[in-house]
């Protein structure tokens, strides 16, 4: 968005709260500050010189997701989770950046080590680490790697079985959308160059990206930072290529009937960024034999487990409290498993269960898929 189009939804969306119910942080916090509403009477205060980048006003810019439902459920689609990320990137260059957010970017980028470490210790053929041209290159995002490894795992039976010549990288720089979305964009935009040339030293004639951060960062940010590929592969997201494999006939999925209180949820990235919605619904019912139990909130329209732009890490409290606030109302449309296709959602959901006691299995589409292989 370019300066005026900043300008035009401030002065939109400070004289209005119709969407305020579809802000996941107000709904867990109750704060109007924490609305789209609220955000924008900061920022124009802020551009009218009223106010000044102070600590409380800081904080309240990273306690938003910018899941973009707000977005999404504006009549007239005001780009509010942009205003948020790019008053990030002013906040930066005010120097007045919170220690915690320094320290976030700073872990974002540590994980990619960490899970170059770790996948020498996972269940998966050492061979197609640091593959040379393989037919498809398999980008993990860094929670596959290190928190949900059974994500990584599950993909490396799934393909195996496909009969896919496929390989993953040593180690991949996965901190490309968080920093972006963190306002560190000259730091995104130098990881996002290293992944490049680590994608163009392994030359794949196809990228399978298996989590929805990574994959918006390369279909979405690389372009508006300027950063594209060498010359053009094919992109697909995990659950797009399992149903391609199953439409195909590569994968034989064994449906098994105890799974009628499946649910599955659209994580933001995926669903109402990228518009995959059909892939993974296919996916589940080849799996179970029926659709996945719709959520109330689903789709394009479905709320945020709490991991967008960092949150996880720079406000992990209130992150629980929203994934909190998805999962109750889940269990409140009769679901036992919520099945997502992110391992981020994976990892918010699964402490949000265990903090708040809540009895609910959550789980990865490639991991439960790979048990009816």
């Amino acid at each position: 968005m370019d300066t005026e189009q900043i300008k035009e939804t401030i002065q939109s969306c400070k004289h209005c709260f119709m969407c305020r119910h579809a802000c996941p942080t107000f709904l867990a916090t109750k704060l109007d500050s924490h609305t789209p509403r609220g955000y924008a009477l900061l920022r124009a205060e802020i551009d009218a010189k009223k106010l000044s980048w102070t600590k409380a006003i800081v904080d309240r810019f990273y306690q938003c997701s910018q899941c973009g439902l707000c977005r999404e459920d504006c009549a007239y689609h005001w780009r509010e989770d942009e205003l948020v990320r790019q008053a990030r990137e002013e906040i930066i260059q005010a120097n007045a950046v919170p220690d915690r957010v320094k320290e976030a970017a700073d872990e974002l980028i540590s994980r990619d080590e960490a899970g170059a470490e770790n996948i020498k210790n996972l269940s998966i053929q050492k061979d197609v680490v640091g593959k040379k041209h393989p037919d498809i290159l398999f980008l993990t995002g860094a929670a596959a790697r290190i928190e949900t490894t059974e994500v990584l795992e599950s993909a490396a039976v799934l393909m195996t079985a496909a009969g896919s010549d496929w390989g993953i990288l040593e180690r991949e720089p996965s901190a490309i959308a968080g920093l972006f979305e963190l306002g560190y964009v000259e730091q995104a935009r130098a990881e996002a160059k290293r992944l490049i040339d680590a994608v163009t030293t392994v030359a794949p004639k196809r990228i399978v990206i298996g989590c929805a951060h990574q994959y918006r960062a390369m279909t979405d940010y690389l372009p508006r930072m300027g950063v594209s590929m060498p010359e053009k592969i094919e992109i697909r997201h995990f659950t797009e290529y399992l149903d391609r494999a199953i439409t195909a006939g590569d994968l034989n999925v064994k449906k098994v009937d105890d799974t009628s209180l499946v649910g599955y949820h659209d994580p933001c990235h995926l669903g109402r960024n990228a518009g995959i919605l059909d892939a993974p619904r296919r996916v589940i019912e080849a799996a179970t034999g029926a659709p996945p139990i719709e959520l109330f909130h689903s789709k394009k329209m479905a709320e945020c487990c709490g991991a967008g732009a960092g949150m996880f890490l720079t406000d992990p409290d209130i992150a629980e409290l929203v994934a909190a606030h998805r999962l109750s109302g889940a269990i409140s449309d009769g679901v036992e498993t919520l099945i997502t296709a992110c391992p981020n959602c994976t990892v918010s959901f699964r402490r949000a269960a265990k903090a708040k006691d809540l009895t609910i299995t959550v789980t990865d589409i490639g991991a439960f898929l790979a048990e009816r292989i």
